[in-house]
């Protein structure tokens, strides 16, 4: 059997998509931007490697890809990426294959989420996986392809190497990424990062150097990268500073990344606004100050809705996009979820849009168990006790007033209020969709699918502030320097 020297990469895919089934949720692709940094890592040491993204197709359309170009069966090893639960049942029917095609073939197998909790269950799960790799793997990537691989826990701060997307099989349909930091440590109680400390991030510099390299991958062609970060928490210096890198760089680059609502200031959001960031996550998660305190969200609910509105004031008036992530949680009352859709009404003018969901219990039961345990004491119940066990993913009634298809009907109703199909296809096409993926394919697939199951009104109508048609900078840079400067004065930065 002939075999190459290619290390691939397999980002597992899903089978059906996490939340609902429809034709645009199948478009949507997520770049594995942790499997894209152990394949720059490889590359950058000489190693030919390869990344391939299961996305929906069928594991035996990729694996047939991979023979197709000759880069399976390889004499290095194949490494599975699964980055969630939702992609197991996929990397099992993959795994069968592979081991059905060439008996030799030695499959290693990561994603700390899935891996880290029970290494023991995910191994009874995949019994063709020759090694488990729990943590993050950059420290020891090149340990793995050798027959004494390292798997101490090692600490793996971000790579300072500009991830290569062009390892990526099809490349130019994703929107790149480039990771901005890793960890959070805030404590919330559902996040798997809550004890993760936030690590800080580079020199603005850094990171115009990294999206000059990225924009030079993709030639001419217009990028949204997203900066990845669990919580991105630049001050308004660091902000400045990036407007200003961006600036003597020539960088006029519109861009995407995530936050929660009480830790970025007006003046912060001024300044990257200058910087091209255009579209902003926010998990506000709720806005009833009894689920704040039961997520642990924060320890004091006034404090912490304040700044949400004061922030999403400050996107709207620099024209930032700002999508609001809203999570019904253990307990959730009808009372609650009042409380939460009031305060989205309040601001209703300066969202682009929602993505509401009810919280899930993810992982085998030896983690799975604390937080069924915890939620059990707010009446929180699974639907099947024998899910984490099965599949690693527990679905929730959330108390006496929402079971989990009443909870699932909220979230609908609740992102169809505030969410229409053209503020839809803004957020998802500025991440998500593919580069070449126009609002003419999207409303041939609106018309394919059951509107019923899409989280946003059909009919389009007024949408948020954020979603103005405001593509241009602000006057990268100048607005915020000025700021800035004041406040330099003053003492405070």
């Amino acid at each position: 059997m002939k075999r190459s020297n290619t290390v691939t990469f397999v980002s597992a895919g899903m089978l059906s998509p996490k939340k609902r089934d429809h034709m645009l949720a199948r478009r949507q692709l997520y770049l594995n931007y942790g499997a894209l940094s152990l394949a720059t890592t490889l590359d950058t040491m000489g190693t030919s490697t390869l990344l391939v993204h299961g996305e929906h197709r069928e594991p035996a359309d990729v694996l047939s890809m991979l023979l197709d170009k000759g880069v399976f069966p390889s004499r290095l090893p194949i490494m599975l990426s699964i980055p969630s639960f939702y992609a197991l049942r996929w990397a099992q029917t993959f795994c069968r294959l592979v081991r059905d095609i060439d008996p030799d073939a030695r499959i290693i197998v990561g994603g700390r989420w899935v891996v880290g909790p029970d290494p023991d269950w995910l191994h009874a799960k995949l019994p063709e996986a020759d090694l488990l790799v729990p943590g993050l793997a950059e420290p020891l990537i090149a340990s793995l392809l050798t027959n004494a691989p390292d798997l101490r826990l090692l600490p793996a701060p971000k790579p300072d190497v500009v991830l290569n997307h062009t390892l990526v099989s099809g490349f130019e349909r994703y929107q790149p990424s480039i990771e901005a930091s890793r960890g959070c440590g805030m404590g919330c109680s559902f996040c798997e990062e809550r004890d993760i400390p936030l690590e800080k991030l580079g020199e603005p510099q850094q990171f115009a150097r990294a999206l000059a390299a990225v924009s030079s991958q993709y030639g001419d062609s217009e990028i949204r990268p997203y900066f990845q970060s669990s919580m991105f928490v630049p001050n308004e210096k660091w902000a400045t500073g990036l407007a200003k890198a961006f600036q003597a760089d020539g960088l006029n680059v519109a861009w995407r990344t995530e936050s929660r609502v009480d830790v970025l200031t007006p003046e912060t959001i001024a300044c990257l606004a200058g910087a091209g960031l255009k579209v902003l996550d926010l998990g506000l998660e709720t806005a009833s100050p009894t689920q704040i305190l039961n997520m642990r969200k924060s320890r004091h609910p006034d404090r912490y809705l304040e700044r949400a509105s004061i922030l999403l004031k400050a996107c709207s008036d620099h024209g930032i996009a700002a999508k609001v992530n809203v999570l019904l949680y253990a307990g959730e009352t009808t009372k609650t979820l009042e409380e939460t859709r009031s305060f989205l009404d309040d601001h209703k003018s300066s969202i682009a849009g929602v993505s509401v969901g009810p919280v899930v219990a993810y992982g085998p039961p030896k983690t799975a168990n604390i937080l069924l345990n915890e939620w059990s004491r707010s009446g929180a119940t699974p639907v099947d006790s024998s899910s984490a066990n099965d599949s690693g993913i527990s679905m929730i009634h959330l108390s006496h007033d929402f079971d989990a298809k009443s909870a699932e009907a909220a979230s609908l109703q609740l992102s169809r209020r505030y969410m229409d199909a053209k503020a839809y296809f803004y957020l998802k096409s500025f991440s998500y969709y593919p580069r070449d993926y126009a609002r003419a394919d999207f409303d041939r697939d609106v018309a394919a699918s059951d509107t019923s199951q899409l989280p946003f009104r059909t009919a389009e109508g007024v949408t948020g502030a954020g979603i103005r048609e405001q593509a241009t900078h602000r006057g990268a840079g100048i607005p915020c320097s000025e700021r800035a400067s004041s406040l330099i004065r003053y003492g405070r930065i």
